[in-house]
């Protein structure tokens, strides 16, 4: 998957907001981060960049994403979520609320 570097960013920061939700970070989450570096083509040193990244610019620059990005963000944090065996509420909480802070289910296809 080819991004811009502000999406990557962007895209990372809501991956490693996942992962971090529930307090923990689960051997599970963090082999679907490695295999996710080599997917969207980040390292670890643009992971700590990411993380630094203000999480209000990052919904905004996912906001402004077509419909297919959207879904693809989607489909990604749920393979996050649910990398430790179980969705953590406060996981669910945070991906839906990253869905209509976004507006994923607004648009129509």
């Amino acid at each position: 998957m080819e991004f811009q570097e502000f999406v990557k960013a962007a895209f990372v920061k809501m991956i490693y907001e996942v992962i971090e939700a529930d307090g923990k970070i689960h051997p599970g989450e963090l082999e679907v981060l490695n295999k996710l570096k080599n997917s969207i083509g980040f390292n670890d040193a643009f992971l700590e960049r990411a993380k630094l990244l203000d999480y209000d610019n990052a919904l905004i620059t996912l906001y402004n994403l077509p419909h297919e990005r959207k879904k693809a963000l989607a489909e990604i944090l749920d393979e996050v979520a649910m990398a430790d065996g179980a969705i953590h509420k406060k996981e669910m909480e945070l991906i839906i609320e990253t869905f209509i802070n976004i507006g994923l289910g607004e648009e129509t296809e």
